[in-house]
């Protein structure tokens, strides 16, 4: 063999050497695209989910913190109250108190119309349709859009029978939360809400003679009326009623016991 043809077959050989690395690599990178490409699409939205739920269980906890400083507020005589917390993946909104547009209406025999819209802190989720929402002393949560809703935290109503009197005192007391601002507010990020006692008011109904019904009415397209109906038809109330109206029968004392906190920031 001459040397020209010992030095071609020689070069063949090496390019062949050269055409395996390349094909190796090509393999290699494609394996590793399709690898991003599946975290991409099937990783990725379960890591911003697991996000997105871990963002409103932290907000029901903290709405949970607020309602217990305001019930530090209404029934431990505290003037003020300061609560800070993390609002991450939505916002938080204060909704103030609007007397011209009632939400709950409260009524009985010689009592009322009481009529009044309570406002509210709102928590709206920025990656899913979770809302929760701490209105007249209750802690809710539901789905942007939706028809239901559940309460994580009731509101502080009650109906006493105390059957150790004679007659049983057979009292009904219902507790309202108004929350007022003097501007709107929106926070997200870190945010300390902070909220003070402005007044406070308590009406009792106790015509003698015998018992009377006490009805509760609460919008029945409203946002929350899910929550509250089960509420006010649960064991604890034991209200009568649906679609947004709701009785108490064989009551002998209605107190109505009302407070005004005001938010002053976020």
């Amino acid at each position: 063999m001459t040397l020209r043809g010992l030095r071609k077959r020689i070069s063949v050989k090496m390019n062949d050497k050269a055409v395996s690395e390349a094909i190796g690599f090509v393999l290699i990178l494609g394996i590793v695209i399709s690898g991003i490409g599946l975290v991409t699409l099937y990783g990725y939205p379960v890591l911003i989910k697991e996000q997105s739920n871990t963002d409103v269980k932290n907000m029901e906890r903290a709405m949970i913190v607020i309602q217990n400083d305001m019930k530090s507020l209404c029934f431990k005589n505290v003037p003020y109250k300061e609560t800070s917390l993390q609002v991450s993946g939505g916002t938080l909104e204060v909704i103030d108190a609007d007397p011209s547009a009632p939400m709950f209406s409260i009524s009985s025999d010689g009592f009322g119309p009481l009529e009044f819209s309570p406002g509210a802190l709102v928590y709206r989720s920025d990656r899913g349709t979770e809302v929760i929402t701490l209105e007249n002393g209750a802690v809710m949560t539901r789905q942007e859009d939706a028809t239901g809703s559940a309460m994580l935290a009731e509101p502080r109503w009650f109906y006493d029978v105390d059957t150790t009197t004679t007659p049983p005192t057979k009292t009904f007391v219902v507790y309202i939360m108004n929350i007022s601002t003097d501007e709107p507010m929106a926070k997200s990020g870190m945010a300390t809400v902070r909220m003070s006692l402005e007044k406070t008011n308590t009406t009792v109904h106790e015509p003698p003679g015998s018992a009377f019904d006490v009805t509760v009415m609460y919008p029945e397209d409203a946002d929350n009326s899910v929550a509250w109906e089960n509420y006010l038809t649960s064991s604890s109330l034991k209200m009568g009623g649906s679609g947004g109206i709701y009785t108490q029968p064989d009551v002998k004392k209605l107190v109505v016991k009302e407070y005004n906190i005001k938010i002053h920031g976020i």
